[in-house]
């Protein structure tokens, strides 16, 4: 069901002349020091709009730490190969920070889905908490989650907080089930894309 999912999504994004590969949308806020020692402080802090965002980003692959170590120090350090695409203010050091990833992923029933996190964090599918470490904990913990909501694309988002401890990382297979969305013109392209192809096929059996 995955291999026919991701198949569509890439000929999807090839209708919409787009060669990249999925990503998830990345938002930053940096927050004031000891305000958040869990993960539904750093949410409702930040998504009621309290604070407003700092940097937003694009998340290629979940993988974000200074390590070894995993000391804290600026975004574009804890981001590592995806510090090229923030937009805002790259702060040197986000110790008391909230992150929130968004996007679409392809799942089946079984999929495992793990996080490693210091500190808490909070994953959201089809409108359902999947997984959590709602406090503080140091690195190199990981919360693993099977997925039982049947085969399909669902929304996704990843909440993550840094509290008021020295170090920081953030490690996740998610994004390896992302996928582009396909917008409603380019889906309908592609369904007369493909009529059309199928047409085409009948024809050239018939001449045969």
């Amino acid at each position: 069901m995955r291999k026919h999912l991701m198949a569509t999504a890439a000929v999807g994004c090839m209708a919409a002349s787009s060669a990249s590969a999925a990503t998830l949308n990345g938002e930053f806020w940096d927050v004031a020091a000891n305000t958040i020692a869990s993960i539904d402080q750093a949410i409702a802090q930040v998504d009621g709009g309290t604070d407003p965002i700092t940097a937003s980003f694009t998340s290629t692959a979940i993988n974000y730490g200074d390590g070894p170590g995993w000391s804290i120090g600026s975004l574009s350090a804890f981001l590592n190969a995806d510090a090229g695409s923030i937009v805002g203010t790259d702060p040197s050091l986000i110790q008391e920070s909230v992150f929130r990833l968004t996007g679409q992923v392809a799942l089946d029933d079984g999929d495992r889905i793990d996080v490693t996190s210091d500190d808490g964090f909070r994953l959201i599918i089809d409108g359902s908490t999947v997984s959590e470490f709602t406090g503080l904990r140091g690195p190199n913990n990981t919360t693993s989650a099977l997925w039982g909501g049947g085969s399909g694309v669902f929304e996704a988002t990843l909440w993550y907080f840094e509290g008021n401890i020295s170090q920081a990382q953030l490690i996740s297979n998610l994004g390896d089930y992302a996928v582009e969305p396909v917008p409603g013109p380019a889906a309908g392209l592609l369904l007369l894309t493909g009529l059309g192809g199928m047409t085409a096929l009948r024809r050239r059996r018939k001449a045969a």
